[in-house]
């Protein structure tokens, strides 16, 4: 079964998390996938005797909730959940949807008349203004791309692990030069700077050496972007962020903010990226089994694993305790033409027969020329 959905991401300080799981509850979503993560940050700190600062690299625990709504409650849900856990407030997360396609054999059941009550509909999408930049790199190496995002100053990076496999399982002796355990970085720039952001980054990671990780990019819409790069003591009674989130509200959109200058966007006829789809295949462990093979068996370079829980709020009421499924989310960055192959393969072992609860997600990436996935 096919349809259109949206796709809403909200990455959660673990202060706000029962604000968020009781938000969840009262719209009964029926399927949240939730996943461990961090926020990287700077914290400034007085130096020794007071005579110097110091700024070091701090995180902090986190959790990521991936949904799946009807496309014309996106903004409404969105919404809401901003309002219930505050998280325009610097530090607490971010949210953020995009336009996806979704396979999956059995159709999720919303509650519609809470939908309605507490969101509302929208008549049309929202638009998808911001760029999720992702980097994946042998783990170990994170901290100094954090790094190198926090002095640009466009935002904090959420990090979280994963497994490799496909193209170093190919390589014989010479896969040991290529770690299986990764780590994926992901933050959020306004869409008119994701190329310049790319252009520093690259470098300074080394992305463009093989076996040094991959990065891409994909459009989505971000009413709320977490810009409290730094932790401290605070000297005004307003923050940074703060001062940021309203100037956004009252232009309307967070171009007037943008890293670089438009007269340095790219031309039209100088092609700097590669389109390309995202394949997010949800599953249990023996499906995205299944759903690997076929992918490396018809051209898929590779593939990153991560563990995630399944829950439902259908039922979830405030006294009970959350009942979660172990699931695992294979990551898959391919050709238009390949996806193809690997979705009609997917169908002819079942894995979108009436019954399964696995789900494909698939949207369009842009993975810049000069970066191979290794």
């Amino acid at each position: 079964m096919e349809s259109t959905f949206s796709s809403i991401i909200c990455i959660a300080d673990m202060n706000i998390i029962p604000a968020l799981d009781q938000t969840l509850a009262d719209l009964a979503l029926p399927e949240v996938f939730v996943q461990r993560a961090k926020q990287i940050f700077l914290l400034d700190k007085q130096g020794f005797l007071g005579l110097r600062p110091v700024t070091k690299l701090e995180e902090s625990r986190a959790l990521i909730y991936r949904m799946y709504v009807p496309a014309v409650y996106e903004e409404g849900v969105m919404r809401r959940i901003a309002e219930a856990t505050d998280l325009v407030m610097g530090g607490r997360g971010c949210i953020f949807s995009q336009h996806i396609e979704s396979h999956r054999g059995t159709s999720l059941s919303f509650n519609t008349e809470k939908l309605d009550k507490l969101c509302g509909k929208m008549d049309k999408l929202s638009p998808e203004e911001h760029s999720l930049i992702s980097c994946t790199v042998p783990r170990g190496s994170g901290d100094s791309l954090a790094q190198a995002i926090l002095e640009l100053g466009v935002g904090v990076p959420v990090v979280f692990f994963g497994n490799g496999a496909g193209m170093r399982d190919k390589l014989g002796l010479m896969r040991i030069t290529i770690p299986v355990e990764k780590e994926i970085i992901w933050f959020i720039v306004p869409r008119s700077d994701a190329e310049l952001v790319e252009k520093t980054l690259i470098p300074r990671a080394r992305l463009d050496v093989p076996g040094n990780g991959f990065l891409y990019r994909s459009f989505v819409h971000a009413p709320v972007v977490n810009l409290r790069i730094r932790h401290g003591k605070r000297f005004h009674a307003a923050t940074m962020e703060q001062v940021i989130a309203a100037m956004d509200e009252v232009q309307g959109s967070s171009d007037w903010r943008r890293f670089g200058s438009r007269k340095h966007e790219h031309k039209g006829g100088e092609k700097k990226t590669v389109s390309t789809r995202g394949l997010f295949f949800i599953g249990e462990e023996e499906e995205v089994d299944i759903f690997r093979k076929a992918a490396i068996e018809n051209g898929a370079r590779g593939a990153t694993f991560n563990p995630l829980e399944m829950r439902s709020y259908s039922t979830f009421t405030h006294e009970q305790a959350m009942e979660s499924h172990s699931r695992q989310l294979c990551d898959i960055i391919t050709s238009p033409d390949i996806e193809e192959k690997i979705r009609y393969m997917g169908a002819l072992a079942g894995l979108f027969d009436e019954g399964r609860s696995c789900i494909l997600k698939t949207f369009n990436v842009e993975l810049p020329s000069v970066i191979r996935r290794n």
